[in-house]
């Protein structure tokens, strides 16, 4: 893996804490050496996340509720 530090051309989030990288601010780009498209993007510091969440979460039911799996015999 190769890094190098440059400005941010696009709103990217952060690999690392999940933020949004402003455009215009610099930023680590991580490059893969044997897969080159594969590119990380990360803060130089990542911004102290808060201490309580401000929205409520609410986990989506699954669409159908009576699947039983199948049992294979071979």
């Amino acid at each position: 893996m190769s890094d190098h530090i440059a400005i941010a051309k696009h709103d990217h989030p952060c690999d690392f804490c999940g933020g949004i990288i402003p455009k215009g601010t610099k930023c680590r780009i991580i490059h893969d050496d044997f897969m080159p498209r594969l590119v990380y993007f990360e803060h130089l510091s990542c911004p102290p996340s808060r201490a309580v969440s401000a929205e409520t979460i609410n986990p989506k039911k699954p669409v159908n509720t009576n699947f039983k799996p199948a049992v294979c015999c071979g």
